[in-house]
C-alpha cells in the first residue's frame, strides 16, 4: 500500500467512494489506503468540498448587489420630491400628458422609472437584473462542472473495474499475515487476529476445498504480505473460479467460521470435507505433543 500504482488505483475509485456506490470490498481498500496516504486524503477532501463551496443561498446575490450601493428593486430614489395630497413640491405641479411630475423631475427634465428607479443618477433596473442573472448562470455552470467531474471519476472507476479479469477483482485486496499466541502456540493469523488453517488433502498447486467447503472454511485471498514474526514462504495458487488463494510454505490458507473472535482455534484437528484441518504453526513456534498442531 502507498505505492504510486496503488494511489492511481485508489484515485480512480474516489468518485465511486464519494457517491456511495462503491462495493464493500473496494471501500475497505480505499479506507485502508487513505489512512496511510496524505496525498489521496487531500484529493478526496478537495473533491468532497467542491459541491459545498458552490452552495450559496439564493438571496445572497441580491444582498450583495444591494450592499454594494446599487438600489434594490422597489426602493425609492434618494433626493426625490414627495407630494402631499396630490400637490407637488416647489413650483407647483406640472403635468405631461395628464401624469403628475415632481418638482425635481421638472428641473431635471426626466420622469421617474417604474418601481422607483430613476432614469439617471442611479442603476437602471435592467442592469441590476442582468447582473443577478449572470451570477445565477455562473453558479449553475460551476455546479454542473462539479457534477460532471464526479460522474467522470465514478465512470472511470467502474470502467477500470469492469476491464479487470473476473479473478483479479477478488484478489485485488492485499492480505496481511501476522502471528499470535493461541493456547501457547505461535500460529499464523490474518490482520484481524483470526487463526489460519491448512487442509491435509491440499497440495502446493491445488486446493481440495470446493465451493461448498469454502462456506465453512473461507479462502484467504492473494496477494499476501508478511507481517511481524512471519518467517515462512508466501505464495499463491489459482482456484477453479480464477481467483487467487494465498499459500504459506506450500499450504493453501483458510479461516474457519467456527472461530467467532480472534485468538480462537476451534478448527484445529477437525475432520471435515474429506480431510483434517490444522492450524498453521509458524516456523520456530512450539507445537505440543500429539501432532494436532502441525506447522509442516
Amino acid at each position: 500500500m502507498g505505492g504510486s500504482g496503488t494511489c492511481a488505483s485508489v484515485r480512480s475509485q474516489l468518485g465511486v467512494y464519494l457517491t456511495g456506490s462503491i462495493l464493500p470490498a473496494d471501500r475497505a481498500v480505499v479506507v485502508r489506503h487513505l489512512a496511510s496516504c496524505a496525498d489521496c486524503r487531500t484529493e478526496l477532501a478537495d473533491l468532497a468540498g467542491l459541491p459545498g463551496l458552490l452552495r450559496r443561498p439564493a438571496c445572497q446575490t441580491a444582498a450583495e448587489v444591494s450592499g454594494s450601493g446599487e438600489p434594490a428593486p422597489g426602493n425609492p430614489p434618494r433626493g426625490g420630491a414627495s407630494s402631499r395630497g396630490g400637490a407637488s413640491s416647489r413650483g407647483g405641479a406640472a403635468s405631461r400628458g395628464g401624469a403628475p411630475v415632481s418638482g425635481s423631475a421638472q428641473r431635471s427634465g426626466s420622469a421617474p422609472m417604474p418601481g422607483g428607479l430613476p432614469a439617471s443618477g442611479g442603476v437602471p433596473l435592467s442592469r441590476l437584473m442582468r447582473s443577478m442573472a449572470r451570477r445565477r448562470r455562473r453558479r449553475r455552470l460551476l455546479l454542473a462542472l462539479a457534477a460532471a467531474v464526479l460522474v467522470v471519476m465514478a465512470g472511470t472507476g467502474w470502467a477500470l473495474r469492469l476491464a479487470q479479469p473476473p479473478g483479479s477483482r477478488t484478489g485485488a485486496v492485499t492480505t496481511v499475515l501476522e502471528t499470535d499466541q493461541v493456547d501457547g502456540v505461535t500460529v499464523l493469523t490474518d490482520a484481524e487476529g483470526y487463526t489460519l488453517y491448512w487442509f491435509s488433502p491440499d497440495n502446493p498447486t491445488m486446493s481440495a476445498c470446493d465451493a461448498s467447503c469454502t462456506r465453512t472454511w473461507p479462502v484467504v485471498t492473494a496477494p499476501a504480505v508478511s507481517g511481524a514474526g512471519v518467517t515462512g514462504t508466501l505464495g499463491a495458487i489459482a482456484r477453479p473460479d480464477g481467483s487467487l488463494q494465498a499459500t504459506y510454505d506450500g499450504h493453501p490458507l483458510y479461516t474457519a467460521t467456527a472461530d467467532k473472535r480472534p485468538g480462537q482455534a476451534k478448527g484445529n484437528g477437525v475432520w471435515d470435507s474429506g480431510g483434517q484441518w490444522h492450524e498453521v504453526v509458524v516456523s520456530g513456534g512450539r507445537a505440543p505433543a500429539g501432532g494436532d498442531r502441525d506447522g509442516s
